[in-house]
C-alpha cells in the first residue's frame, strides 16, 4: 500500500499580537490580513484543525483521518495505534508583539485539572529583528515563593530570564517553564497536542473590548518549575541534517536540501514536514509535487520512501 504525501491547509488565529508576516513572509492566504498571529499547521486540535488538501481525502480535516482505524496503522505509523488522538499540533507563530508570560502544564496535572495533554514544546526561530529577545525560564536563585509574591505587580519581568535570540535558533520549552515569544519574532513552534495555557502576566494590555485578558495565577503557580533552564542552540545551516531535539514526545529534524534528499520511511511512524525555505520537488512512488516555503505535509508510515530535490529548508518531525 503506498498513499501518496497528505498536503494541508492551516487554521489561522488572530489574536491580538499578531502581525502580518505569515502573508508576507510564507504567502499565507490569511482571513485577517492585518493581525494574523498563528497558523496551525499540523493539527487534529479541536481548537483549530488542519485540512486536506490534495488526493482522495481532500476536504477531510486531518482529525478525521487520524480516527479512522481501518487506515490509521498505515498512514500515522505503528506506534500511532495506542494514542487516543494525534500527537503533535505544528504551528507558524507571528509574535509582532510580545505574547503573556505564560507556562504549561505537564501530562499528569492537565489530565487531573484539564482533561487534556500536557504540553512540551520546540521553538525555532524563522525570522527575528536585531536584538530580539525571548523569556525562558527565571533567573538563577529565583524561587517559586518570589514569583508568588509579585505575580499581582509589575516586577514580575524583572526575575524572568531573557535569552538573545537570531535566525535559526531553536529552544526546548519543558512544561512548568515560564516563558514567551517577545515582539517581532516569527517561530515554527512543534508541540504536545495541547491547547492549555496559563497566563501570568500580560504587560498591562486590554483586549479589543478594553479589557485585561485572564490570567491564571494558582494554577502558573502550582506547575511552574524554577529549576528548569533550557539552553539556546544554534543549528548548522550547512549540514544536510541535524537533529534540533528528541523527546518521549516528538523529534525534530532540520533538513537542508542542497539539490536531493532521500530516505526510507519506518513503519512506525509519519513523517510531519514544514518546508521554511526554499523550493523544490516531493518526489514519491507515483507522483512528483512543487513545493514552496511555506508548505506542509505529512509523508505517511507506508510511503517505503520518498525524495526531495532543489534548495530548500525544512523542518522533520516524527515519533
Amino acid at each position: 500500500m503506498n498513499y501518496e504525501p497528505i498536503f494541508l491547509e492551516p487554521e489561522f488565529k488572530d489574536y491580538l499580537w499578531g502581525g502580518q508576516k505569515l502573508k508576507k513572509f510564507f504567502n499565507k492566504k490569511v482571513k485577517n490580513e492585518e493581525c494574523t498571529a498563528e497558523s496551525w499547521e499540523i493539527s487534529t486540535n479541536k481548537n483549530g484543525e488542519a485540512t486536506i488538501k490534495n488526493g482522495k481525502y481532500a476536504g477531510k480535516s486531518l482529525a478525521e483521518l487520524f480516527k479512522d482505524n481501518n487506515i490509521r496503522k498505515e498512514i500515522f505509523g505503528t506506534k500511532s495505534i495506542a494514542l487516543e488522538e494525534f500527537p503533535i499540533l505544528i504551528k507558524f507563530i507571528d509574535a509582532n508583539q510580545s505574547l503573556s508570560v505564560q507556562v504549561h502544564p505537564d501530562d499528569e496535572y492537565a489530565k487531573k485539572h484539564e482533561n487534556s495533554k500536557g504540553k512540551a514544546e520546540m521553538w525555532y526561530i524563522l525570522d527575528c529583528e536585531e536584538g530580539a529577545q525571548i523569556i525562558c525560564g527565571v533567573k538563577a536563585g529565583v524561587t517559586k515563593e518570589l514569583l508568588k509574591e509579585n505575580m499581582n505587580n509589575n516586577k514580575i519581568s524583572e526575575y524572568l530570564n531573557y535569552i538573545d535570540v537570531k535566525k535559526g535558533d531553536a529552544i526546548f520549552i519543558p512544561s512548568g517553564t515560564i516563558h514567551a515569544l517577545l515582539g517581532k519574532t516569527l517561530v515554527a513552534e512543534v508541540q504536545q497536542n495541547s491547547n492549555i495555557t496559563y497566563r501570568v502576566y500580560d504587560w498591562g494590555r486590554v483586549d479589543k473590548d478594553g479589557k485585561p485578558r485572564e490570567l491564571h495565577l494558582q494554577k502558573a503557580l502550582e506547575v511552574i518549575n524554577t529549576k528548569n533552564h533550557p539552553q539556546l542552540k544554534n543549528i548548522d545551516k550547512n549540514k544536510e541534517k541535524v537533529n534540533i531535539i528528541k523527546t518521549e514526545f516528538f523529534t525534530t529534524d532540520k533538513i537542508n536540501v542542497k539539490s536531493n534528499y532521500s530516505e526510507k520511511i519506518s513503519s512506525e511512524t509519519f513523517i510531519a514536514y514544514n518546508v521554511i525555505e526554499g523550493k523544490g520537488t516531493l518526489k514519491s512512488v507515483n507522483n512528483n509535487y512543487e513545493i514552496i516555503k511555506g508548505d506542509s505535509f505529512i509523508v505517511p508510515a507506508c510511503a517505503n520512501f520518498y525524495e526531495l530535490e532543489g534548495e530548500m529548508e525544512l523542518l522533520k518531525s516524527y515519533l
